[in-house]
């Protein structure tokens, strides 16, 4: 039962991203609570969310890339990518859950401010946002929303943010992987979660992007915006679940 729900949480979050261009981490984190252990389904996250990215790139609607802009957010999301793979193999199943369940809460709701403030425009803290989220990204599967919040609040042309964060993500996913295996961070089973669960997951991209062809502007935003709003309320219930779980398992 447990296989079937983290196969329908991937499937629902492959569909949104194919609807949004965004979100399938942030969704797909939610399903880590129906595996044995995170240290196979972060690394599944990381390798569908990057061929997912791939997908996006083949786009040319959706592929231009302000490079100007994305060379900072890879020199910094590189940095953080190496330093959370470090931290990813420290840490235990229990911690990496509570973790993962707090950064999609917080995640889900930075995504929801519609206008974010104006002192997030400067390149130093955008330097420092695509440091932390390198990290959240290699650590946990999640952070995107702060490095997008970035990205709107300097007034950027709309028509790149999607592929210049598709690029970030890109990039950051592959050398999270990457840093992950050097530290053995990257469970055997993760293989066995490819094998499972990519149809499914390639399967609702799909008809995400079908959906994606009917919507209006205002349908998009809504469903981006109810989803999100969604998240966030499963992200905190998730948290809790976790935390009563940690208190009520004997050490």
């Amino acid at each position: 039962m447990s296989m079937l729900l983290f196969g329908g949480v991937t499937f629902l979050a492959a569909a949104f991203r194919g609807v949004t261009g965004f979100g399938y981490a942030l969704i797909a984190a939610l399903g880590l609570l129906f595996l044995p252990s995170p240290a196979a389904g972060i690394p599944f996250i990381l390798v569908s969310d990057l061929l997912l990215t791939c997908f996006l790139l083949l786009d040319r609607e959706q592929g231009a890339v302000d490079w100007a802009v994305a060379r900072l957010m890879l020199a910094m999301g590189f940095a953080g990518a190496l330093c959370g793979s470090l931290i990813a193999a420290g840490l235990d199943d229990a911690t990496s859950r509570l973790l993962v369940a707090v950064t999609v809460f917080a995640a889900a709701c930075v995504a929801l401010v519609r206008e974010p403030p104006h002192w997030l425009r400067h390149r130093t803290v955008g330097a420092g946002i695509a440091f932390v989220v390198g990290v959240l990204l290699a650590a946990f599967a999640v952070g995107g929303p702060l490095i997008a919040a970035w990205l709107l609040a300097g007034g950027r042309d709309r028509r790149t943010i999607k592929g210049t964060l598709a690029v970030f993500f890109g990039a950051v996913d592959a050398l999270s992987l990457a840093g992950r295996a050097m530290v053995g961070a990257i469970d055997p089973g993760v293989v066995g979660l490819l094998a499972t669960f990519i149809g499914p997951t390639l399967a609702g991209f799909a008809a995400g992007r079908l959906l994606s062809a009917r919507l209006s502007l205002d349908g998009w935003r809504r469903l981006a915006s109810g989803g999100l709003f969604t998240v966030a309320v499963a992200g905190l219930i998730q948290t809790a679940v976790t935390l009563g779980l940690n208190f009520t398992t004997p050490s």
